[in-house]
Parts: C-alpha cells; structure tokens; sequence
C-alpha cells in the first residue's frame, strides 16, 4: 500500500478547492488501470482509508491513485511509460 505525502495531499486539496476538472488514471481492486475526468469535491477519512470523492459520488481510494492532473502518486512513477500517450 502506498502512503501518500503531504506534499501531494495538499495538491490534491488544492485540486479541490479549484473546482476544475481534472484527469485522474487508478486502477482498481484486480489492478486494472482506469482513467476519468471529474471534478474531485472532498477528500474524506474513513475506516477503510482515505478516499478522493467526485462530483459523480464516485470514491476512489487515495492508495489507488496512479496520476491526478499529470502529477503522479507517490510510489506509482513506474506508471510514466505506460501513460506517456494517453495523458
């Protein structure tokens, strides 16, 4: 599981306050490699972990982030070459 710095918690919560769509790339629980463009309204805490809502009320987990805007997760920079055409 990947632990998110401060520094992208905080571009993420900037991401927010925007309120601008934004280019999101997660995978899911069989790592599968999705992508959306949504407006993130919350960042939430949970039982079950950190979770990005969208306007859709869709949640993705924090730990499943790959790319938020062209910014990549901590931990998921393996992810440029597969992404480089499709960002």
């Amino acid at each position: 599981m990947t632990t998110l710095t401060e520094t992208y918690t905080d571009m993420l919560r900037s991401l927010i306050a925007l309120r601008k769509y934004v280019k999101i790339f997660y995978t899911t629980d069989l790592n599968e490699l999705l992508s959306v463009t949504s407006i993130m309204t919350e960042l939430q805490s949970g039982p079950d972990g950190d979770f990005v809502r969208l306007t859709s009320g869709q949640l993705i987990r924090t730990d499943r982030l790959v790319n938020v805007n062209g910014v990549y997760a901590p931990g998921h920079e393996e992810y440029e070459s597969c992404l480089d055409c499709r960002i």
